[in-house]
């Protein structure tokens, strides 16, 4: 009991035997017994965290983030990647669970799984970041996505842009739903046409894009809903010898690094990944240790319009 005490730095141990106990720790070479521990009752100091795609720039950001601020709390953050399957998801939760972990943070791959719902409705806390489940009382932290879109689509307005296409990619996800409707939104206000055009992959981006742009009512800006969607239209246009901004405006809705690196350096709406990992782990570890009750939280993060060349203006 008083090697426990000593280790939990219980406060009910004496200096002097307290010294005692670490010198025999280090002459000894012990360690805890992880999996004893968590037989006892207490808790694994571990959690999961599942993210769509690692190679993404947004959610690599994300996740440095959430091992970062895990290990500042004295917990260990398992890493997965789901490539956007849901039964691969589904799997690894269930991995997670069984290992176990104290809680799980998740970007799911849909928002609308009905497996996800029952496994956010039992007894292991889980938060969702960036794509809160739908028809589910579940703890997110998220965006103002509705809000950025809008803030992109009023700056190319601000150019005299009237003819403003969406390109989006992923479109059954929440947040790319959300921006969408801040983008037609902003439209419906200034009585402008609204259109939407959905690229499937890479490869046929180029096809799609051709029949927008060779059209009699092709559009003077671009409003792309995500950084795979942009990095996707960048390709594209370039292919089709379409010059940014001189032919068309460009705002995308992530800001990635390598933007200021581009000619033009690309205007995009800021989300603070960043803040998003770290507030994620702070409201998983409130759960996990009771600070706050069984109803669902949701925390909304604002984002910010970066300016760079690709929407018109100087850099």
């Amino acid at each position: 009991m008083t090697v426990s005490r000593t280790i939990n730095d219980h406060p009910y141990v004496a200096d002097e035997t307290a010294k005692r106990v670490h010198a025999a720790i280090r002459e000894l070479g012990y360690r805890p017994n992880h999996a004893a521990r968590i037989l006892a009752g207490q808790l694994s100091k571990a959690i999961g965290l599942i993210v769509p795609d690692l190679a993404d720039p947004f959610f690599s950001v994300v996740a440095q983030a959430v091992q970062e601020a895990a290990r500042e709390a004295g917990y260990l953050a398992w890493l997965a990647a789901s490539n956007g399957d849901s039964a691969l998801e589904e799997a690894q939760i269930e991995q997670m669970i069984n290992h176990p972990v104290d809680g799980i943070l998740l970007v799911p791959a849909s928002t609308r799984s009905n497996n996800l719902k029952s496994a956010a409705a039992d007894s292991i806390p889980i938060v969702t970041i960036d794509r809160p489940l739908e028809g589910a009382l579940t703890d997110s932290v998220e965006v103002e996505n509705r809000a950025g879109a809008q803030m992109a689509v009023e700056h190319l307005m601000g150019h005299g842009c009237q003819k403003i296409t969406c390109v989006v990619m992923n479109s059954h996800l929440q947040p790319v739903r959300q921006r969408i409707a801040g983008y037609e939104d902003c439209l419906r206000q200034a009585k402008l046409p609204r259109r939407k055009v959905i690229l499937l992959k890479e490869a046929t981006a180029q096809k799609t894009l051709s029949v927008l742009f060779d059209s009699s009512d092709r559009p003077d800006a671009l409003f792309t809903a995500n950084n795979a969607c942009m990095i996707c239209v960048i390709k594209t246009l370039r292919a089709m010898k379409i010059n940014v901004p001189g032919d068309v405006a460009l705002i995308g809705f992530d800001d990635v690094d390598f933007y200021t690196l581009l000619s033009p350096s690309l205007t995009a709406v800021h989300q603070p990944a960043i803040e998003l990992g770290r507030a994620s782990v702070h409201l998983l570890l409130q759960k996990i240790t009771g600070i706050f009750p069984r109803s669902s939280t949701r925390t909304v993060l604002p984002v910010t319009l970066i300016v760079r060349e690709s929407c018109g203006c100087k850099e």
